[in-house]
C-alpha cells in the first residue's frame, strides 16, 4: 500500500508526469486516480472538480475502444478510491501540502472544448473518438 502513496507524492511534487508511466508500471488511469483520490480526501472542491473532467476527457480521447475507455474509467476508480482510504487510514503529507501541489499541476492548463476535445498544456489536440456535447458549466 505505501508504493501508492510514493507514487501518488511523486506525482504531486512533479517527479513524475501524466504522460510517464513511473518505475512500477502503473497505468496511466492509476496515477490520475491516485491523484484523485488524495485530492479528495483533502477536499481540494472545484479543482478536484476540474482535475475530474479533464481526467475523464483524456482518458476517454486516448483510449483506442470504447472497451479500453471503461476500464481506464474502472482503474481510475479503484485508484481513487484505494488512495483516499489509504490518506485517510494513515496520511504520509498534510493535506496543505497536498492540496498546493495539485492545485499546482500540469493538467490544469489544459483546456476542454465544448465537443469534449481537450489540448494539452504542450499544445497537443487531442480530439474524442466520437463528439460529445459538454454541459454548459462544465466548458473552459
Amino acid at each position: 500500500m505505501k508504493i501508492w502513496m510514493l507514487i501518488a507524492l511523486m506525482l504531486l511534487s512533479g517527479q513524475a508526469n501524466a504522460s510517464n508511466r513511473t518505475a512500477v508500471n502503473m497505468s496511466l488511469a492509476e496515477q490520475l486516480g491516485t491523484v484523485a483520490g488524495l485530492a479528495y480526501a483533502c477536499d481540494a472542491g472545484k479543482s478536484l472538480e476540474d482535475y475530474e473532467l479533464i481526467s475523464s476527457r483524456f482518458l476517454a480521447n486516448t483510449a483506442e475502444t470504447d472497451e479500453k475507455e471503461q476500464q481506464a474509467y474502472e482503474s481510475y476508480a479503484s485508484s481513487k478510491l484505494r488512495a483516499f482510504k489509504m490518506h485517510n487510514e494513515k496520511p504520509q503529507m498534510s493535506c496543505a501540502d497536498i492540496l498546493k501541489r495539485f492545485k499546482a499541476m500540469k493538467i490544469f492548463k489544459f483546456v476542454v472544448y465544448a465537443d469534449g476535445s481537450i489540448k494539452t498544456s504542450e499544445g497537443k489536440l487531442l480530439k474524442p473518438k466520437r463528439p460529445v456535447k459538454m454541459q454548459k458549466q462544465k466548458k473552459k
